[in-house]
């Protein structure tokens, strides 16, 4: 795992800027359009165009970058990881949101210590839920990305059994990933925030897109690090179900 090169792998292609500039572009219209559904589409072709990047690092093409030349298969492919991601979330929605409800209605039935007790209660027992909900979704994320990369089919992205045991048999590289990028998004996010503070705060329209972007290129940059080990495992599972089909018992002798 080459955790350096996920951080600085864009500054080698020779068009980096200007590839990079048209991807911020593309984030900073989606910021500024945010407040209506038009706002969506750029988070949604960036994307697209990162599984892009994931594939070019999967199978080794030079530069990782890709063009921003396929601006609908971009908005194709994204959506439909968007859908894949929405659905492995839906388990914190449907549990989390009616404990809360409850929650709060329960909290302001009325002013009694048994109410605001269970109240309370039923709070902690969503922010439990929801905190190790969420360390489970962080930690498949790699393989949910990985495997719909594949063959950019929202099917392929909710193979649940195959996801769970890929997750497990690489758990030691999906916990490096996942917390080189947490810390990575925190420390990127920052900076970003900061210089465009130093640029008299205006310059934060420019540095926070492109701190989301630079985000978007370690996240699937490291997943496509982590891609050829899913090729590594799906080729162990064919030999091994080839070796089953094949097996005969052997002949005794006497």
């Amino acid at each position: 795992m080459d955790i350096g090169r996920a951080l600085t792998f864009f500054t080698e292609d020779e068009r980096w800027i200007e590839k990079t500039a048209i991807g911020t572009g593309v984030l900073l219209l989606s910021f500024l359009l945010s407040f209506i559904l038009v706002g969506v589409v750029g988070f949604v072709i960036v994307m697209g165009y990162s599984v892009r990047l994931l594939q070019n690092v999967r199978d080794g093409v030079n530069p990782v970058l890709p063009e921003w030349d396929q601006w609908g298969a971009d908005l194709g492919r994204g959506f439909k990881l968007f859908v894949v991601q929405f659905i492995w979330a839906l388990p914190i929605i449907l549990i989390v949101v009616p404990i809360v409800i409850v929650s709060a209605l329960v909290g302001g039935s009325g002013n009694s210590d048994a109410a605001a007790g269970f109240a309370a209660l039923l709070g902690l027992c969503a922010t439990c839920i929801s905190f190790l909900v969420a360390i489970f979704y962080v930690l498949i994320q790699p393989a949910i990305t990985i495997f719909f990369a594949e063959n950019e089919e929202i099917s392929d992205g909710l193979q649940i059994a195959r996801i769970w045991d890929w997750t497990r048999s690489h758990i030691g590289e999906v916990v490096i990933v996942t917390i080189v990028y947490v810390v990575g998004s925190m420390i990127i996010g920052t900076v970003g925030s900061i210089a465009g503070v130093i640029l008299c705060g205006i310059g934060l329209i420019v540095t926070l897109p492109l701190a989301q972007l630079v985000i978007y290129y370690l996240q699937f940059h490291l997943y496509g690090q982590l891609a050829p080990a899913l090729a590594r495992g799906s080729r162990s599972m064919d030999v091994a179900d080839a070796a089953g089909d094949d097996f005969t018992p052997p002949q005794i002798i006497s």
